[in-house]
């Protein structure tokens, strides 16, 4: 996952925290899991179906400069942080509130809906054929698709869009990662083939390609107006695309809105593409002005100078409760925090790898981290639920594993809380009756501190010391990816909504966190390579249920707390669905 995007989401985990409260009120029950999270690459051409969609006074810094008045039936005024926005052509935007925008300006080749994250969905693709092993991908545009320049929709947007992409090489470009060639079929046919590995000579299989095709950076843009403003798909346009100046003010797609205006750390204004294939918006204009501060962001709201607001401080949810105008959502995120602990012991480290063991933070650590009972152990003793208060006012929850609540196959009923006694009786089962002194490395922030020290005081109940070990980020990460640390805590969000997301990075034992780790287990990485080579639904979940039955008995890793975020807005607005990665559909919503 993205370094640029753990920044925004800890921005908005510190927001949520309520400046770390450290007496919170009682949690808040956890509400329904969002529907299982994969998708079904399915080698059969798959049917279109319907398309689913007491607070002080307003700092003028914060005020809304000209922003029209909420209750404007035509306007809707959504009052947000969106300091983290530097650029808006898809090409090179690569943070959080981008993924908001694009999906309301630009139109996707597939979709997951907020309401059914489990299913594929057409798009501006009627339909598609994936071929078995996942090397070839077929699509088929629909023909009633136009940009709202009035440019009708054809493959030959589709290639520059995603040459464009790749050239260019920005932030987003992860998204198209394993695609080798995108080549136009005919005006309305799309072939999207996979890299060739140059060992094997074999194409690779990609069966998450069409999850991280409806991720909004890939949306379609009009080719004959970007050219119009520099734009180029070439080889060379990294150095010589210069279309990003006319595209952070004006966007080029077929979505339901139009950008007209950016104001970096002010304002964004869309407007409705009245020839939106869907039909046209319920808004006429949408106003999106920056406000940071949380309670004057809940201010604009109860004042009605905003409809809606991007996410509300966990200090004043009961407020927002309490105004009989103002209606809150409690929304379940697939964001996570983390404990990793180390899976290999010194000796077979220094066996394999004299070089390797000699980088290694806290040899000693690892001799006690790597015993099983040990990991269960710390596991035990962590108070979760008192984390989850300390850091979020109550709003979050925990999986059974590291798989995230909402993902295909994940029982939140199956989550182990904390058994202090068993915990202890697991540290002398591993030959520490009397406890033992271990080492946490983490990446100092604020939040990190307080969860850090938290666990520290936890552990000390079971017998075991911690010693904290913060890090600056780079060192963190740079010793983390070296496979140096005996026990990490650290962050992760998805950039696909797949459950390859979490199976391949922390099952897959070659790559990212279970490399780090060294969780080398191959019944894990074996059913890692099932989930992500098949896309029957029926074996993916079986899969994916024996994996997590691995991430428990093991204890690799234990989730520490899964991010609840709470949403605001007018009674009278309708249609807030929470999709976990853009934020909101604003096409859906009316008065």
């Amino acid at each position: 996952m993205k370094l640029n995007r753990v920044f925004s989401y800890l921005v908005l985990v510190v927001l949520l925290a309520g400046m770390l409260a450290a007496c919170a009120p009682a949690a808040t029950p956890t509400p329904a899991a969002p529907a299982a999270t994969q998708a079904p690459a399915q080698p059969a051409a798959t049917a279109a179906p319907a398309a689913t969609v007491a607070p002080t006074a307003v700092p003028a810094t914060e005020a809304p400069t000209a922003a029209p008045a909420a209750t404007n039936g035509n306007t809707l005024v959504i009052a947000m942080n969106i300091d983290d926005v530097v650029t808006l052509d898809p090409a090179y935007a690569g943070e959080t509130t981008n993924l908001f925008i694009h999906i309301n300006t630009y139109d996707t080749l597939v979709d997951i809906r907020p309401g059914d994250l489990n299913t594929i969905v057409p798009r501006l693709a009627e339909k598609w054929d994936v071929n078995s092993d996942f090397t070839e991908f077929t699509f088929h545009l629909r023909k009633d698709a136009k940009f709202a320049s009035g440019n009708p929709v054809t493959a030959a947007d589709v290639v520059f869009s995603w040459n464009r992409l790749l050239n260019v090489a920005g932030a987003p470009a992860f998204n198209l990662d394993g695609v080798g060639k995108v080549e136009a079929v005919d005006d309305y046919t799309v072939k999207v083939s996979t890299s060739v590995d140059k060992a094997t000579g074999k194409a690779q299989p990609l069966p998450q390609f069409l999850a991280s095709a409806s991720n909004p950076s890939l949306g379609i843009q009009d080719s004959k107006l970007v050219k119009q403003h520099g734009g180029t798909d070439a080889a060379d346009a990294k150095t010589t695309d210069k279309a990003k100046e006319w595209m952070d003010q004006n966007s080029a797609g077929s979505g339901p809105f139009i950008l007209t205006k950016w104001a970096p750390k002010a304002e964004i204004d869309l407007v409705a593409n009245k020839n939106y294939f869907k039909g046209a918006p319920k808004f006429d204009k949408v106003v999106i002005t920056h406000v940071s501060d949380p309670t004057t962001k809940l201010q604009m709201l109860q004042k009605g100078d905003a409809d809606m607001i991007d996410s509300l401080s966990t200090d004043l949810v009961d407020t927002a409760k309490a105004d009989p105008n103002v209606q809150v959502s409690v929304d379940q995120s697939l964001d996570e925090n983390y404990l990793a602990m180390a899976y290999a012991c010194p000796d077979a480290i220094k066996a394999k790898d004299p070089a390797k063991f000699a980088t290694l933070q806290s040899p000693d650590s690892f001799a006690i981290i790597c015993k099983k009972e040990v990991r269960q152990a710390i596991a035990l003793g962590i108070d979760y639920e008192g984390i989850t208060k300390a850091v979020l006012n109550g709003y979050g929850a925990r999986a059974p594993s590291i798989i995230p609540i909402g993902i295909l196959g994940v029982d939140p009923t199956k989550t182990q809380g904390r058994d202090v006694a068993k915990a202890k009786a697991l540290l002398a089962t591993a030959g520490y009756p009397n406890g033992a002194t271990i080492d946490l490395y983490y990446a100092s922030n604020s939040t990190r501190d307080t969860v850090a020290a938290k666990i520290k005081s936890d552990l000390a109940e079971i017998g075991l010391t911690v010693n904290l070990k913060p890090l600056e980020q780079s060192v963190y990460l740079t010793q983390m990816r070296a496979q140096q640390l005996p026990m990490a805590f650290g962050g992760w969000t998805p950039d696909y909504l797949d459950v390859t997301m979490w199976s391949d990075y922390f099952g897959l034992g070659d790559r990212s966190i279970a490399f780090r780790m060294r969780f080398d287990n191959k019944a894990a990485h074996d059913l890692a390579v099932t989930i992500r080579t098949t896309s029957d639904p029926a074996i993916r979940k079986d899969a994916t249920e024996k994996l997590q039955a691995i991430f428990i008995e093991e204890m690799p890793f234990t989730m520490l707390y899964q991010v609840q975020y709470v949403h605001a807005f007018s009674k009278d607005l309708k249609g807030f669905a929470f999709h976990p990665v853009w934020f909101v559909d604003l096409f859906s919503l009316s008065k």
